[in-house]
């Protein structure tokens, strides 16, 4: 099915979703595939590209008993892209210029196929919940069925062939962003860090690779999977986010809690004291501030209102919101109305 922008806005608006944790905001598994008969994207031409997009939504149609979604990048305006990378629906890269990209969704099971990105296939998993095996299994049982249809390059030896070596195995990737503020704090997140770093995992910015850290909003992800089953993956990738989050919550006894409710008067007290406008940088160290504050017991808000905040307040989301382009001091001043007007419940 052939989506709407209205009915597209909306499934963007509702993303991503958000684990019920204070440390851990989403998880997101997936998986890459190339398909035999096709050259890697690299060597493709237009023609493959677009015949390979037919061949993966007839495949795909029938496999659930809900109708894809089938969103084709080049038809779609460029802000809108940049709303889905906003998002983390899609990568930074996917939303680029390129032929054949294509986004085929099916949203009630938590499951985005990005066709012609690095690979023929990125299959993507997103779920509200925590443990990494229970999301594998839908993504496993999708993907066996989509292999039934579709025969994918795979070597006995290396595994499932991949455009990049590192994917080379099952191409199985788990990340999930975290939220580590004690940590930083607290001065042990490089500590922390080079630890999580010699377990296998990697440490990402906000939007993944390439990307830069966002207040204390870090991303997680695995690292090479071959010769490891999915299982032992999904067990490791939980094990090192847990071990993550624990130190996360211990850390938080080292924290001056006066000094903390300090800085969120100071903040909360800018927002409500004037009108000239906040940046995009200034509203998410204040945010981190407040979810902080929430996690430490010094004010009492829903902890999913605050997550979600952060990506309203974004710079694509305004321009959406507005239905124009905001010059920079506009922005600003959207910003800061919609923060007034969300965060007037919220004492310290």
């Amino acid at each position: 099915m052939v989506i709407d922008m209205d009915m597209l806005l909306d499934l963007i608006h509702n993303e991503p979703f958000f684990l019920n944790k204070s440390a851990i905001f989403t998880r997101r598994m997936r998986l890459a595939r190339n398909l035999r008969k096709y050259p890697f994207p690299h060597q493709m031409n237009e023609r493959q590209a677009k015949k390979l997009v037919d061949d993966v939504v007839d495949a795909v149609s029938g496999l659930t008993d809900e109708t894809c979604l089938v969103i084709r990048m080049d038809s779609i305006d460029r802000l809108i892209r940049r709303l889905m990378v906003e998002r983390h629906i899609i990568s930074p890269e996917f939303a680029e210029d390129g032929f054949g990209k294509t986004l085929i969704w099916l949203p009630s099971y938590g499951l985005r196929i990005l066709v012609n990105e690095e690979d023929h296939l990125r299959i993507c998993c997103y779920k509200q919940d925590d443990n990494s095996k229970n999301v594998w299994n839908v993504l496993n049982n999708f993907d066996n069925k989509l292999s039934e249809k579709l025969e994918y390059a795979f070597d006995r030896e290396f595994g499932y062939l991949t455009s990049c070596l590192t994917n080379l195995g099952s191409a199985l990737r788990i990340s999930s962003i975290m939220f580590l503020p004690s940590l930083r704090i607290t001065g042990r997140i490089k500590k922390i860090f080079d630890i999580v770093g010699k377990l296998g995992c990697v440490i990402r910015g906000f939007y993944g690779e390439g990307s830069s850290a966002i207040a204390d909003f870090y991303q997680i992800t695995s690292g090479n999977v071959l010769g490891k089953t999915e299982s032992e993956i999904c067990e490791s990738f939980d094990a090192v986010t847990g071990a993550i989050e624990q130190k996360e919550n211990e850390s938080q006894a080292y924290v001056n809690i006066s000094s903390v409710k300090r800085k969120l008067k100071i903040f909360l007290d800018k927002i409500f004291s004037h009108n000239a406008g906040i940046s995009y940088e200034q509203a998410i160290s204040g945010i981190s501030m407040l979810l902080f504050g929430k996690n430490l017991g010094i004010i009492q808000v829903e902890e999913n209102f605050l997550k979600r905040l952060v990506y309203q307040i974004a710079p694509v989301s305004l321009q959406i919101k507005a239905a124009k382009h905001l010059k920079e001091e506009e922005e600003k001043i959207m910003r800061l109305k919609i923060m007034k007007k969300q965060l007037r419940e919220i004492y310290v």
